[in-house]
């Protein structure tokens, strides 16, 4: 089994960015992979430490106002801003390297598009992995709705609901709801504004046209929260796209079903991206 290490730091971005990293030793790869709404890096150890096993180091960052990072709770005033944090954690990210490597980004729902959106402009991976990648919502406000509320921000931007962001449909795993509930650095009251600019962002930016890498798309046959048709429509512009659907599993593909996920994305990995003159994983 290969020599894996696990530590975090705080990156100088402006608000400081928190990031776990899972090393290994000798990797052949490495990736940046950006957590879903609600959740942070941590969920996703288990994740990385299965990839670090097949010698891919990995990157956690929690997104500004999530987690242990800093920055307004479940805010954001721009969308952009996030991508610009993401386009930082990416310079970081390349230089950490020790030597040459393929370097993948990818990301779970929000944090898949957070990625696209990034990728399409921004950064230069070699790889991109999207899980449920949040590229459309099945909720929708009517467009009147929507441009009215829009010019409402200034005033009611930062309004939180009186409840908490309900799990139902995030995964059909019991003890991963009852994780995120209890969890204090979880996030369940986003904003007015953070919606906005969430849906925002997914009518105006997304433009798969623009990828210039290979990338795997992984969706659930089932997910109540993604509008998987349309985002699958969308991906078909993409020019270097493969689409797996899973069964059996909701929102949260690596909640519900992290065993299909590593062999997939190691299966693409090693018949798009690694060398084929190269060995295989071990």
């Amino acid at each position: 089994m290969a020599k894996i290490s696990v530590f975090a730091q705080y990156l100088p971005n402006k608000p400081r960015i928190y990031v776990r990293t899972v090393d290994v030793a000798h990797p052949r790869a490495q990736l940046l992979f950006l957590h879903a709404s609600a959740v942070h890096s941590d969920f996703y150890l288990p994740l990385a430490i299965s990839l670090a096993e097949a010698g891919i180091r990995v990157w956690l960052p929690d997104l500004r106002g999530h987690g242990r990072s800093k920055g307004t709770r479940g805010h954001v005033v721009r969308f952009q801003d996030y991508l610009d944090d993401l386009t930082a954690i990416w310079a970081e990210f390349s230089a950490s390297a020790t030597t040459p490597l393929p370097s993948l980004l990818g990301g779970e729902s929000l944090g898949g598009l957070i990625a696209m959106l990034t990728a399409q402009s921004q950064v230069s991976p070699d790889g991109l992995f999207f899980v449920s990648p949040a590229l459309q919502l099945r909720f929708q406000f009517h467009p009147a709705v929507f441009r009215l509320l829009w010019t409402l921000q200034p005033i009611f931007g930062r309004a939180r609901p009186l409840f908490p962001l309900p799990m139902i449909g995030v995964t059909t795993q019991p003890q991963v709801v009852d994780l995120i509930q209890s969890d204090p650095l979880t996030n369940r009251y986003y904003t007015l504004g953070f919606l906005l600019n969430l849906l925002a962002a997914q009518n105006q930016l997304v433009r798969p046209s623009d990828l210039h890498c290979p990338s795997l798309s992984l969706f659930s046959l089932e997910d109540p929260i993604v509008d998987v048709p349309r985002s699958v429509e969308l991906l078909k512009q993409a020019p270097m796209n493969r689409t797996e659907f899973l069964d059996k599993a909701l929102h949260s593909l690596v909640a519900d079903t992290p065993e299909r996920i590593v062999p997939l994305f190691l299966n693409w990995y090693q018949q798009i991206i690694q060398a084929p003159s190269s060995s295989s994983w071990v």
